[in-house]
């Protein structure tokens, strides 16, 4: 606005000014000391009475007594004194207005969010664990394959990991990646990072959109500051890109229910995502969606017009699932009975198993699972040291944000959707026995969006009995979050590898990058060597080595054990790669020379972690393994009540389960072999019974199959059967060609894969 526009106009009527159109207004006036000015400046239409009116009351100027103290700049030369003031006048300027927009507080809080989740991102956490690996070695599987699966189908729904199919949407995030920038911790985290990033963003949204917090903007640093996010966030696991999905989901089912019915479509959208991400987002998903249809059902009634075409896109997301059911008809089953569900516990009565349920519901709701350290069993792998999952300032504001949530809970029907949110996630956890952080974690996002809602009621609080701090509070606090994510970032990088100590198999698994890493230039130095590193000290060894070296034929993953059980002629060639513990029993096994250590790969905290040895026999081995291997011949003698007959069985000595699981007819019961290959199971009749043919219930690996029959006239017969290597369970049967009246057999199941001494798992056996 102009000087002249300021005039009185020449009717002496005030010249009409728009009330919402900004002013730009400088006033300098020269002021001797004692002098004080008072502004007053009204807004309205002409003959209205003023809308706006705004004094600006100066304090009287002090009357000086002498010459005002020069500072640094008004000895300067007059031109500098003239650069410096132009300078502060021009920062002043933009400064201001940049404050007031929350766009820009927005923009540096997403800028400190990323610095946090990204700074390090290789190097915390520090440990690399099969289960981040395994969807780009899916990816590159797949790629290899023409993008088809285990069936021959195009576009696969499921991926294995290990011997479940449970990869789906973060093998496919992963192709692009691979493609680009081949196997490297980096791009697997970064997936993650991106899709949290996307998570930020939503989270962000539905605090400004719906809890309506004035500081909105903070949101990124809200959820960051969470040890559980993170943590989670920054690894590669499918956690983290489901629970970004999920928020997403609310974001989206809220914009749909209180802003635009059309928003359903992405909402759906990203449920889906939820379920083809992470395996107990299948049940959250589900669980949520029978929520939001029995408490909104008027409401999607009402906008039948968009439901139904949204029901033809929950069938078009659902056909990739029909199709894994109609080729893995069982292996819901299977994946129950893997993770030990109570649900399929025969002993247990349905009020028993609800009994549970309720109890496993309830403990990932537990405060004390959320704001207590997680540093026992498997939770040490997705744990900060002695932080627990969120932080204990968070309590409070959690409470005060359900405090204030139940008060609205009429008049602000949005906020309702924590709840529901709240009671949908932990169930993915409670179908199993034992929620571990990974699969609560969707029960961070409403514990969260209740600490904003708290955080907002707590300011409101604050600033209406200080109204002085209204100015102040925002950037105090921005100060404080971002000071505290970054110092935890810092923490991380510097000292996270020594929060937690435990670095093998019960703990952090620690190693794989050093390892292989290190192998790989051993292999550059010295071509002629072969690499053995130990399987003792992680999950799915053989993931890693495909992730770390492409399945280099050089660096292998074998145990030491292997070499102690059996004579191998070749022992010099190989350079082993030992645990402290594979160390202790090579040196204590009695069979070889004391190792010669080449290199030790030292633990973060400064321990001998890994022993790269090379090893040779004593000079007796032969007459030693002769020795022992007619010692693991023996059999454990047994009576059991088969088809309400009793026999007699003799077996081989069994490391995990009991002979009669084999003859229960379940299954998913099993008996494994201590060191035995073959595993031989011997059944003795009282009485000859007709019988055609055996069948064994036999693993994955190829294995032969023999049956040596004695009939009723004392006749020896011997027959033999070979079972292929398959991706999960397979029957092999030998058939007899007749009918034998049989009065005794030795069931004998050798693993080709693998020397004595071995495992050898077996299911059950069938006698037809």
């Amino acid at each position: 606005m102009t000087a002249e526009e300021l005039q009185p106009s020449q009717t002496g009527d005030p010249a009409p000014v728009d009330p919402t159109e900004s002013a730009h207004i400088e006033l300098s006036i020269d002021l001797q000391p004692g002098m004080r000015v008072q502004v007053t400046i009204a807004s309205g239409r002409a003959g209205e009475k003023p809308q706006i009116s705004t004094q600006f009351d100066t304090l009287p100027l002090p009357v000086l007594t002498g010459e005002r103290p020069r500072s640094f700049w008004d000895r300067l030369p007059p031109f500098l004194n003239r650069i410096y003031q132009r300078a502060r006048l021009w920062a002043q300027k933009p400064l201001g207005k940049w404050l007031e927009k929350p766009g820009y507080w927005f923009a540096v809080c997403l800028a400190v969010y990323l610095v946090i989740q990204l700074a390090g991102l290789q190097a915390y956490p520090a440990h690399f664990s099969c289960d981040e690996a395994v969807s780009m070695v899916n990816a590159s599987a797949l790629l290899r394959n023409g993008l088809r699966g285990d069936h021959g189908e195009l576009l696969p729904t499921f991926t294995k990991n290990d011997s479940q199919y449970s990869l789906s949407a973060t093998v496919y995030f992963a192709i692009l990646p691979y493609l680009l920038f081949g196997k490297s911790v980096l791009a697997v985290r970064l997936i993650t990072a991106f899709v949290a990033l996307l998570g930020a963003l939503w989270f962000t949204l539905f605090i400004r959109d719906f809890v309506r917090l004035r500081e909105w903007w903070l949101s990124p640093l809200l959820l960051s500051l969470a040890p559980a996010w993170f943590f989670l966030a920054r690894t590669g696991l499918e956690t983290a890109q489901m629970t970004a999905f999920y928020i997403g989901f609310w974001y989206y089912y809220a914009c749909y229910r209180f802003r635009r019915p059309t928003f359903l479509f992405p909402a759906l959208i990203l449920g889906g995502l939820v379920f083809y991400t992470y395996t107990p987002g299948q049940i959250i998903i589900v669980v949520s969606g029978l929520i939001l249809l029995a408490v909104d059902w008027r409401y999607h009634w009402q906008q039948r017009s968009i439901a139904w075409k949204g029901a033809l896109v929950l069938i078009l997301l659902a056909l990739p699932l029909m199709r894994f059911i109609h080729l893995e008809p069982g292996e819901y089953g299977r994946r129950l009975n893997m993770y030990n569900s109570y649900w399929i516990w025969p002993d247990l009565t349905l009020l028993q198993k609800t009994g549970i349920f309720l109890l496993q519901y309830l403990g990932g709701l537990n405060p004390v699972f959320w704001f207590s350290p997680h540093i026992e069993g498997e939770h040490i792998r997705y744990a900060m040291g002695n932080r627990p999952p969120l932080p204990w300032l968070y309590a409070p504001l959690i409470l005060l944000g359900l405090y204030t949530l139940v008060r609205g809970w009429r008049a602000h029907p949005e906020l309702r959707l924590a709840i529901y949110a709240l009671l949908a996630a932990p169930v993915g956890a409670a179908v199993v026995a034992g929620g571990t952080l990974p699969r609560l974690l969707a029960v961070a996002f409403p514990l969260l969006l209740f600490a904003a809602l708290g955080l907002s009621a707590a300011l409101a609080w604050l600033e209406k009995r200080r109204p002085a701090l209204q100015k102040w509070s925002a950037l105090t606090l921005l100060l404080f979050l971002s000071a505290t994510g970054i110092f935890t970032m810092l923490d991380a990088y510097k000292n996270g590898s020594r929060w937690l100590t435990d670095y093998g198999l019960s703990g952090l698994q620690w190693g794989a990058p050093q390892l292989y890493g290190a192998a790989r230039e051993h292999i550059l130095k010295h071509p002629q060597d072969v690499i053995l590193i130990s399987p003792n000290w992680t999950f799915q060894g053989q993931t890693l080595r495909n992730f770390f070296t492409d399945d280099h034929p050089q660096i292998r993953v074998q145990a030491v054990t292997d070499f102690l059980g059996a004579y191998q002629e070749d022992i010099s060639q190989f350079v082993f790669v030992l645990t402290p513990e594979d160390f202790w029993q090579v040196q204590q096994s009695g069979k070889l020379k004391p190792p010669e250590v080449i290199q030790i790969t030292p633990y973060p905290d400064g321990r001998d972690g890994f022993y790269w040895a090379r090893l040779s026999y004593v000079e007796d081995i032969t007459s030693i393994l002769e020795n022992e291997r007619t010692e693991r011949r023996k059999l454990v003698k047994e009576t059991l009540l088969l088809d309400g007959e009793e026999v007699t069985v003799q077996y081989s000595t069994l490391d995990m389960g009991n002979i009669a699981n084999v003859f229960d007819g379940d299954p998913d019961s099993l008996i494994r072999s201590a060191v035995a290959n073959p595993l031989v199971v011997s059944v003795e009749f009282k009485e000859a019974r007709p019988m055609r043919s055996v069948t064994a219930l036999a693993g994955a690996e190829p294995v032969t199959l023999t049956v040596e029959v004695t009939d009723s006239e004392g006749i020896h017969w011997t027959f033999k059967a070979q079972g292929a290597l398959v991706a999960d369970f397979k029957k092999v049967t030998v058939n007899f060609g007749a009918a034998l009246d049989v009065k005794s057999l030795n069931i004998l199941l050798y693993d080709d894969y693998v020397p004595e001494p071995a495992n050898v798992h077996l299911w059950e056996i069938q006698f037809n």
